[in-house]
């Protein structure tokens, strides 16, 4: 805990204005609800990833006091899809929880992550999030690493584009707007204004493990420095100059991207993907349906 404080301190004196706390599951800390206090007291804004599955009354009451925003995750509109992906007995310790959530006046924001188990329901599930109570709604695909890569259930591109076209359509029926993570190249697979999509490369945020490890992109594991040993201030001017970030900030200037209208604004999409599939940040994102599919 004393490491974790000295941590939250340093943020505070730099001026950084959010932390979220994610996992793996975040709760498994027993001092967890400690942590976020001392986010907050350092008057940073702080937010929860939890999967929901081991929220109680009092949890939900310590996380209400602090008026920390919840984010969760759903895989599916019902028991069956959601535990095809999650595992046997999560549904209803999923809905238990989310309810003790939203009875202490949280907001909750799901995220979906789309893969090659649930990509025929997500219109479905994000009507679903929307029916339960969600404040919010966002989806994902699920990236070629670790059980996605190690079991084939990362999603492939045109299972991808369903799903967005699908998650617009009920976006629209519902008048909300879904959120869409690390899919910059959105615009080339539709035009909803129902969805909502951007570039991590134009963020000021740093990934940090458990271990106090500043990696390039959660998902990537490439480590640039410890937070312990070095500080937040040469993390970040470590991170933001590695040759592997300056490589991926341009737009591409590779085919199909080079030709591509949302070039600019896209830049190649995701640069983690890429080095995942091709070991280039430079390279275009294979998840993109104009680059194909992925090997």
């Amino acid at each position: 805990m004393d490491e974790i404080l000295k941590v939250i301190e340093e943020a505070s004196e730099l001026g950084i204005e959010h932390v979220h706390y994610t996992g793996g599951e975040p709760l498994i800390r027993k001092d967890i609800i400690e942590i976020l206090r001392e986010t907050v007291n350092h008057d940073i804004d702080a937010t929860l990833f939890t999967n929901a599955t081991l929220i109680n009354d009092e949890i939900a009451r310590e996380l209400s006091a602090l008026e920390i925003f919840i984010y969760t995750s759903m895989d599916g509109p019902s028991k069956e899809v959601h535990e095809l992906v999650r595992g046997p007995g999560t549904w209803d310790r999923f809905i238990e929880g989310f309810k003790k959530l939203l009875d202490g006046g949280l907001p909750i924001h799901v995220n979906i992550s789309v893969n090659e188990l649930n990509w025929r329901f997500i219109g479905e599930t994000v009507r679903k999030a929307i029916e339960l109570g969600a404040y919010s709604v966002s989806i994902i695909p699920a990236m070629p690493v670790s059980n996605a890569l190690k079991y084939g259930v990362y999603v492939r591109p045109n299972h991808l584009a369903h799903a967005l076209r699908d998650a617009g359509r009920v976006a629209e029926e519902l008048g909300i707007v879904v959120g869409v993570w690390c899919v910059p190249f959105v615009g080339v697979v539709t035009g909803s204004p129902n969805l909502a999509y951007g570039n991590c490369r134009d963020w000021d945020v740093m990934d940090v493990t458990p271990s106090g490890n500043v990696v390039l992109c959660d998902v990537m594991g490439y480590v640039v420095g410890n937070v312990l040993e070095l500080g937040i201030e040469e993390c970040w001017r470590r991170l933001k100059n590695h040759p592997l970030i300056v490589k991926a900030e341009g737009p591409k200037k590779v085919p199909p991207c080079s030709s591509c209208i949302l070039n600019e604004f896209c830049r190649g999409g995701c640069f983690a993907r890429a080095w995942l599939v091709s070991g280039d940040t430079g390279a275009p994102d294979p998840l993109c349906p104009k680059v194909g599919k992925l090997r």
